[in-house]
This record gives structure tokens, sequence and C-alpha cells, in this order.
């Protein structure tokens, strides 16, 4: 059997139903281990920078990682990295054994999800790493991360998307994102808004009190502003983070000559993943890449890009638009219609999975009187206007494929 292959023939099936056998692929030790040693992060957009950040700042600080994301842009191997690096094909390769064996000994098939997650953690623990960092894939309470109970929990923010899995409302989506774990010691949280509405219904639900509660801004400032800190997910993220790190190393049993210098330092250096706000310089304008693709993910775009860029810089900009199937897509169009200095470009059908087809979008802009035109990732790539291309993350990792 070629390994590789088996587990990408996975991928054409997004569907993960094993969630009650997963923990058998380890020991009692190993699972025990794996809740003291990981760090689930949860959230509605804002997951894999802030799992990435958080990872390049504790390998920075001399401590090994493994860091498990989703989805990829490129290459499968970009959503295991350890310490920074991706996993090799080798690597990947090794573990399908693993994973081949106890889908006969249990007589299932394991999803591509729930497949690669089993790779992470197995390469985690097979070699001793000090920290293993887990972005959620859908909501938290039934994902399969959540074998990890893990006792470090992040909640980056909380809006509707994925209605359909995780409830009609804030709070019984946000019941399920932190609900990943029954053991947590530490709840780090990056949403003034989220705090300010349900720090109560968290600590109850966590049973964790004030100590162990922990937030990445200051609480005292109610305001908001969306011009502010507050508004930005980037920055928002890297807050995120950073108190994240300071509380593992201030708390948890992790040794490393670097770490405790370079908490008290400040001098925080890191990469921001490619697809989330990435600006491309093509000699006479801007380009930008972002994967915003719920309403709140391109509420926070835009206020990025009006903080980055001064409305002389935007001016007239092309906006290169494609989406996944089963989202909000009228409270998405309605954002980018309210943006009067966009041209709304609607890219052509099947580029990447589970494609909106473009005449449903096209038609609802004909409805509420918007103008648009269809076009190509061809004309995005070769165009000399400053342009931005969005509406997914699949969108982006085709791009940056077929360009880079």
């Amino acid at each position: 059997m070629d390994n590789l292959k088996y587990l990408y023939s996975k991928s054409s099936s997004r569907k993960n139903k094993n969630l009650g056998i997963l923990e058998k692929f380890f020991t009692k030790s190993e699972l025990n281990y794996l809740s003291k040693r990981s760090v689930s992060i949860v959230g509605t957009n804002g997951k894999t920078s802030t799992a990435t950040i958080l990872s390049e700042l504790l390998s920075n600080a001399g401590l090994s990682t493994c860091l498990f994301t989703s989805p990829h842009l490129v290459q499968l191997n970009e959503r295991v990295q350890i310490n920074n690096e991706l996993i090799s094909d080798s690597d990947l390769g090794n573990y399908i054994d693993k994973i081949v064996i106890f889908e006969k000994d249990y007589k299932v098939v394991l999803g591509y999800f729930e497949s690669i997650f089993l790779i992470a953690a197995s390469y985690f623990l097979d070699n001793e790493l000090d920290l293993f960092i887990a972005e959620a894939g859908i909501g938290g309470r039934l994902d399969t991360t959540s074998i990890l109970n893990s006792q470090i929990v992040c909640l980056t923010n909380v809006d509707l998307d994925h209605t359909e899995l995780l409830g009609n409302s804030i709070e019984d989506i946000l019941y399920e994102k932190i609900k990943i774990s029954q053991h947590v010691k530490y709840f780090i949280l990056g949403s003034k808004k989220v705090h300010q509405q349900y720090e109560n219904i968290i600590k109850e639900e966590l049973n964790i009190n004030d100590k162990n509660y922990v937030l990445s801004f200051n609480k005292e400032n109610n305001t908001q502003s969306t011009n502010s800190r507050d508004s930005v997910y980037p920055k928002l993220n890297e807050d995120l983070a950073i108190t994240a790190f300071k509380t593992i190393l201030q708390n948890f049993d992790i040794q490393s000559s670097d770490s405790t210098g370079f908490k008290n330092s400040g001098n925080y250096k890191y990469t921001e993943p490619k697809g989330r706000f990435q600006v491309i310089d093509s000699g006479t304008s801007f380009k930008i890449l972002d994967g915003a693709h719920n309403p709140a993910g391109l509420d926070a775009f835009f206020n990025l890009l009006e903080e980055t860029f001064t409305k002389d810089q935007i001016g007239s900009l092309d906006c290169y638009i494609a989406f996944n199937k089963n989202k909000d897509i009228q409270k998405m169009l309605d954002i980018i219609c309210s943006k009067e200095y966009l041209n709304i470009k609607l890219l052509e059908n099947n580029i990447f999975y589970n494609q909106l087809n473009l005449e449903v979008v096209e038609s609802y802009l004909e409805s509420v009187g918007k103008k648009s035109t269809k076009s190509s990732l061809s004309k995005f790539h070769l165009s000399n206007k400053a342009s931005i291309l969005l509406g997914s993350l699949y969108l982006v990792g085709e791009y940056i494929k077929e360009y880079k």
C-alpha cells in the first residue's frame, strides 16, 4: 500500500464520525500526558493565526512544539508542524501503518481530519515534545480534538457560523466551543464581547474561578471602536497568543533555559500564517489574499484594510470573490455591498472544493441592485490594479498553488 495515497484518498470525505473510539488509539498514560501538555484553540475566527503565533513564541523560547491546524492552503504537511517545520512525507507515511492497524482492529474507516490529527498527536508523543498546540476543526464538544481534554483552552471569539451543526445562537455555539475539554485548568479568552456577556456562564460551565479565567485584553476599558485594537483580528490573535504563552511559562512545569528572559523581554517575533491578510506587492499596486469566510471574518478584514491603508491608497478597489456552500452568503454580500469603493468581480465556478455556484451570488447581487462582473483567478493575478481576493481559505489556497 502507498501510505500517502491512502491518506490523500480520505480527503474526498469530510466526515469524522469515530469520536467514541478515538481515545483507544492511545494508552491511558498517553492521554494523561496529552491533557497536561496540550493547548486547545477554539473559536469562530483566528484559530490558525493564534495557534501558529503561540507555537512560534514557544519555539523561540526554547520549547519544542507540535502544531496541528486546518485547513491547509497548498500541501497537507502544513497541518502538522514540528518546531515550525512542516512534517515530512516520510514521517506522514510511517504513521499511516498505525492508522491502518487501528482501522482493522476496530472495524472502522477513519476520516481525513481524524487521521491527520492522530498522526500529529502520535508524533508529539513519540518525540517527547514539550507542547502540543491543537486547533479545533468545527465547534469543540464533539470535535475530534476534544479527546485531548486539554488543561489549557484558548477561545478567540464566537460568532454565527456552522449553525447547522453548532446551533442558531451565540450562546449555543459558545457552549459547544468551550466544552472541548473536561479538564480545563486555564481558560484564556481573546474576546471582550464574549467576556462582557458570558463570563458567568463560562465559569459555571467549566467550574473555574477568577484565577483560572485569563483575559488577553484590558477588561476595564469597555469602549468598542471600529478603529481600535478591539476590532482587528490579527492584533487580537497576537494578544491572545502572547497571553497563553505567558500563562504556560508561569503556571506549568516546563523548563527552558531561554523562557524566563524571553517572557519578560516583550520581544515577541512571529510570522503571520499565509492567506490571512497576506499583502502581495505586485510592483505597481497591492494585492491582498484573505480567507475570510463568514460575516465576522469579513467585518474584521475590512476593519484591518481601512486601518492599514488610507482612502487614497484604497481608491477604487477590485474585489474578487467566491464562497463555500453552506455559508451565510447574504450577510457576507451585504457587507461587501456596503463598501462603495469595491468593484465586485465574481470568480468562475469549480475553482475549489464545495464552491458555491457564482450564479447564486450573481442573482443576489442583482436583487439588491449591485453591479458585478465575471472574472477568473488569472485575471486577478495579471491585474495591475489594487485588488483583493477573499471568501474562502480554499480559494486562497488554489491561488497560491497556481501562481506561487
